[in-house]
């Protein structure tokens, strides 16, 4: 069944509306006619099953069948925040993130980032990394497309340490292993960050302006990783660990 993201405004107890792009998309590309059913998800939670009653490049009107709670969502927050890096690899991240599952995306800049770009170009950048998570969300089989938080500055992402019960740093110099947290009530943990310094990495004093807020540093192995792959390897520790791709799922 074909799958198309929908704001909750477009949906309500009984009929939805497909519009733009997506609603060219079903009527020229996938040809779907009166009475074909379609998946719809709201991007906050929602799933509903929807029948075909009209259909236009324009516009397609349908009948909502059956509407449920989504049950394809990690039961824990995982909040990703990632030094920022280059245009492409910020895009291939937020793709892959959505499809591992995390709720929030938090871009950054530390003492090694690449240079902040204007504030028109961090827009488009904004514009296209949600872009993409909605996309990738209708590919992988979520209802929740993750929040993606303006980018800040390190020290000001450190302040929001209090929001989360378990707050990860990892660094390439540390020692610990990650699955030290798993000596911890894990059941007490729901809302996780995980910081992911940029290609340079962190510096000794960022690290430790990290712990003084809370943030354990862990190591991610042996070996050197590209920010990207300590960013998608990080994420699929920390649900297996927390979330629903070890133990924990049910």
């Amino acid at each position: 069944m074909h799958r198309f993201y929908i704001t909750t405004e477009a949906i309500s107890a009984n009929e939805a509306t497909i519009t733009g792009q997506d609603a060219k998309h079903l009527a020229t590309v996938l040809r779907l006619k009166t009475g074909d059913r379609v998946e719809l998800v709201d991007g906050k939670g929602i799933r509903a099953t929807a029948e075909i009653r009209t259909v236009t490049p324009q516009i397609a009107s349908l009948a909502i069948i059956e509407k449920s709670e989504d049950r394809s969502e990690s039961p824990v927050h995982i909040t990703i925040a990632q030094g920022m890096l280059k245009d492409k690899k910020m895009d291939m991240l937020i793709r892959h993130l959505t499809e591992l599952g995390i709720c929030e995306w938090q871009p950054f800049f530390s003492s090694r980032s690449i240079p902040k770009p204007d504030a028109k170009r961090l827009k488009t950048r904004m514009e296209r990394w949600n872009r993409i998570s909605r996309e990738a969300l209708k590919q992988c089989g979520r209802s929740m497309v993750p929040v993606i938080g303006e980018p800040l500055q390190l020290m000001d992402l450190l302040a929001r340490g209090a929001e989360f019960d378990e707050r990860i740093a990892f660094w390439e110099n540390a020692t610990t292993p990650i699955g030290g947290v798993q000596n911890k009530n894990l059941e007490s943990v729901k809302r996780i960050i995980v910081l992911i310094g940029p290609e340079g990495g962190f510096s000794e004093e960022e690290i430790e302006t990290a712990k003084k807020n809370g943030f354990g540093s862990y190591s991610l192995g042996p070996r050197i990783l590209r920010a990207e792959t300590a960013s998608i390897t990080s994420a699929a520790l920390v649900q297996h660990l927390f979330g629903d791709l070890g133990n924990n799922n049910p």
